[in-house]
């Protein structure tokens, strides 16, 4: 029902957020591989750029799926929607980003550490000092799997979304494994057809996550 009251917005976000990661990607391949200085250089500012250009793409579908499952004159939504929250909001994801990735990245320079040092002495121990870190980062990405919808849906703060998707997670991990099954699975059949059907799966997958914010009724149709 959310698709079908604005399928081409959907698709032209699915296909910018497709297209921009393709596209940049292949670009700052092709400017590495330059035997020019002025192209390698820019290669760098490319990579970039292939990575947030369809983060706000896609942010924006996001934001367009939560508009589309609210109801006019709905109370679901905690914070009205409208055009001059988007850019704040799109602030907001970067930052959020930016925090789980410098998050991540000291969790695995810490692994790293301890595995170093562990290493010369016990190769037992290095072992499961690295597998207790990489399952406790995996567990932590779990936890931080719904914090960019909650922070569309609500308008948190990044550090607001983060808190409030592990709580939400750590009382759902079984609905919340569920439904990473059902997305994966979603668009890997996107995938199939030269890739035609992410224009498809992920708008859908979108929505999917924006509802999964929303309190569900079973048995109740909207």
């Amino acid at each position: 029902m959310g698709f079908c009251r604005a399928p081409w917005p959907c698709v032209g976000l699915a296909g910018l957020t497709l297209s921009s990661s393709a596209g940049l990607g292949s670009l700052a391949h092709t400017w590495e591989a330059s035997d020019e200085s002025w192209k390698v250089s820019a290669s760098h500012l490319a990579w970039g750029l292939s990575f947030l250009v369809p983060l706000l793409c896609f942010t924006s579908l996001l934001y367009l799926a939560d508009t589309l499952l609210t109801p006019k004159g709905s109370l679901d939504s905690c914070t009205p929607h409208s055009k001059g929250r988007l850019a704040l909001l799109l602030f907001q994801a970067l930052a959020l980003v930016l925090c789980e990735a410098l998050a991540l990245t000291a969790g695995i320079g810490i692994t790293g550490a301890v595995y170093n040092a562990l290493i010369p002495h016990s190769g037992v121990l290095a072992g499961i000092a690295l597998v207790c870190g990489s399952a406790r980062l995996l567990a932590w990405l779990l936890h931080q799997w719904m914090a960019l919808p909650l922070l569309m849906h609500h308008g948190h703060s990044p550090i607001e979304a983060m808190v409030h998707s592990r709580r939400l997670v750590e009382h759902n991990r079984l609905k919340v494994l569920t439904m990473i099954g059902l997305l994966l699975g979603l668009n890997l059949l996107g995938l199939m057809g030269v890739c035609l059907g992410l224009l498809l799966t992920l708008p859908l997958s979108a929505l999917i996550l924006m509802a999964s914010c929303r309190t569900q009724t079973p048995r109740i149709s909207d």
